[in-house]
This record gives C-alpha cells, structure tokens and sequence, in this order.
C-alpha cells in the first residue's frame, strides 16, 4: 500500500516539474533575399507574443515545454506556422515574402508560391554557406498553405460586391446625393484609402465621409463624377493630387468601392 501511494506521489511530482519546465529556443529568421528580418514577432499557437527578433534577426526565447508550434509573423512576408520537435531548440528559418500576383488565376499563384516554397532549402543552405544559417539540418516542420480556398472566397465575395454596385449604379441618377467613404491620414490632411465591401454599413464605420451631387455618370469602371455639398469638419483635403473642397468635383470609381446611397 505504502508503495502504490509513493509511486502515485512520484508521478506527480513528476508531471508537475515537466509541466513547470521551460525550454529556451535561439534561432535567426531571413527573407527568400537573406535579409534579415528584425523586430520579428514571434507567437505562439494562441496568438500570445513570445518574443521578436533583434535588428539581425535573431532570437532567444523561453517557452513552455507543451508549446508545440511558433507563429512567425512579418510586415511583407507571409505568416509562417513551424511545429518544433522535442530534440532540436535552435531553429533557423527563411521566410517568403508575401508577393501580390496580379491577373492569375488562383490555382497559378499556388503553383508559383509551391515552387518558391519547394526552393526554401536550397536557399537555407546557401545561408549556412555564407555564415548567415549554423545548421544545414532543418529540425522543425513546416507545411504548404495553398491560397486558392481563401483567394476563391474573395474572388465570390467581390463578384457579388460587384454585382451589387452594378445595380446600384444603375439606379442613381444625376442629381442624386450620396456619400462617398475614405480613410483618412488626419497628420497631412489627406485621403489616403478607399473602402470596399461594406454594405450596410453606417458613417460611424468609416473614418471620414464626403457627402456630393451626382454630376454625371460613366459606365467605364462605375464612374460618378460628384460635386461635394458637405465635407465637415474640414473646409479641404487632399485627394489624388488635389485639394478638395465644398464645391470642387472630383471622380470616384464605384466598381470596387463603397458607396453609400443617402436617404
């Protein structure tokens, strides 16, 4: 009896000193370029920042033993997920950058992100060939991601969008009010984005609102050209070179873009 109660004590206490274990991970991330990546975030599964990287890209942590996973994350690169293994704490990583392809198919840009990623060996081991990389041995694992089920629903969802504006561009007419919805960098008094894909939003979603006439429409692209009536609380912006005020004209394209009907 004494015997079963020690060895379930033993157990434990053993599994309450792994689970309090941490281990240390050191490692360096570089671009398909070799360049180094600095202020690198590093997360774990739960999204929960573990660290980043210094100005040379490289990194020390501590973590858990029970995290099993690192979620590399860049500004231009694309997000990486590695699974780490129990015998290998030095991890050394090339990341892709996150290129936009123009007029492709989803299924192309998939095979042309596969080959990239296929050639990510190659390029670690041209990184331990100039110094930059330890280890030739790439002891973590790291799975393809295709795109094409995201880029297909964005494909739907615009399709749709656009169809929407089609209707609703057919349905204004000159002399019409509407708003038009920007973003807005309130430093330099500019109009900086454009929104899309918001149907049904309000003002309050936006960053700013101009309210205009419709002065003519072009079917090229959903072209309104707009004569602002209101554009509180500024008296002018900025807009594609231009200065903007109540009283100026200007031409939004609605093909892709937000549009809100007033009432």
């Amino acid at each position: 009896m004494k015997i079963s109660v020690i060895l379930i004590l033993t157990v434990l206490f053993f599994n309450l000193n792994v689970i309090g274990q941490t281990r240390t991970i050191i490692g360096r991330v570089l671009s398909e370029d070799l360049e180094s990546l600095p202020m690198l975030d590093i997360r774990n599964s739960d999204s929960v920042l573990l660290g980043k990287t210094d100005m040379d890209g490289r990194f020390k942590i501590s973590i858990p033993q029970e995290t099993e996973s690192l979620l590399l994350r860049y500004l231009g690169m694309e997000w990486t997920d590695i699974s780490l293994k129990k015998d290998c704490d030095t991890i050394e990583v090339v990341l892709m950058y996150d290129v936009i392809y123009d007029f492709m198919t989803s299924r192309k840009i998939d095979r042309l992100r596969k080959n990239r990623f296929d050639n990510l060996p190659s390029i670690h081991s041209d990184a331990v060939k100039n110094g930059l990389f330890e280890n030739n041995n790439i002891c973590y694992d790291r799975d393809f991601k295709a795109y094409k089920p995201d880029l297909d629903r964005i494909s739907r969802e615009l399709k749709e969008f656009g169809k929407t504006n089609k209707n609703d561009f057919k349905d204004l007419s000159i002399g019409d009010i509407v708003k038009i919805p920007f973003g807005l960098d309130t430093s330099e008094k500019r109009i900086s984005t454009h929104y899309s894909a918001c149907k049904n939003c309000t003002d309050e979603d936006y960053d700013y609102v101009i309210k205009g006439k419709i002065i003519n429409k072009h079917r090229r692209k959903l072209t309104l050209e707009i004569k602002i009536t209101e554009m509180q609380p500024y008296d002018s912006l900025e807009y594609g070179g231009k200065i903007l005020n109540v009283g100026s004209d200007f031409k939004y394209e609605m093909k892709y873009f937000e549009v809100i009907i007033a009432k």
